[in-house]
């Protein structure tokens, strides 16, 4: 067991909402599909969580244990380059919600595991999952020095047009 399926294991998915469904009960299939996926195609084609926990700027409480699950996948070293730059994409639109609540809540659950995003950013694995890490780092850091000294000495693994 990982950290990510620890992490599935301490929810009720059948209590939670999904905005297709009855429940979110098959969300935690859904995103362990996602953690396997090794090519762009995979992790696109499992983007389908996206309608039941996200649509547009929208969603329900249950984005909060998923950003949770995402960030413990983001933890482990199993998951593909592919694979996480999608969870850092899904994050990425979990911190972004319209509903400044629930916003705030998956800033908190990033914020947890902000060394993650560093480690990600400076690891040279990926030039989109580093951008995708920035950009999460520029919405939950507190400290605007650190982002400084990231951009920095990580200037080099981000993408030249970085705004």
């Amino acid at each position: 067991m990982d950290a990510m399926e620890m992490e599935i294991g301490l929810y009720d998915w059948s209590r939670l909402p999904c905005l297709n469904c009855k429940s979110a009960e098959h969300v935690p299939e859904a995103l362990l599909r996602l953690a396997r996926a090794r090519t762009r195609e995979e992790a696109e084609r499992e983007q389908g969580i996206e309608g039941h926990v996200i649509q547009e700027y929208w969603a329900q409480a249950t984005v909060v244990p998923v950003a949770r699950v995402l960030m413990a996948g983001l933890a482990g070293r199993s998951l593909s380059v592919e694979a996480r730059r999608q969870f850092l994409d899904l994050l990425g639109s979990f911190v972004n919600l319209d509903d400044d609540e629930l916003a705030e809540q998956c800033k908190d659950v990033v914020r947890a595991g902000t060394w993650l995003l560093y480690e990600e950013v400076l690891s040279g694995r990926s030039i989109d999952g580093a951008l995708f890490a920035y950009w999460l780092l520029g919405e939950v850091e507190t400290n605007p020095a650190w982002l400084e000294r990231l951009l920095e000495v990580a200037r080099h693994l981000l993408p030249e047009d970085l705004s």
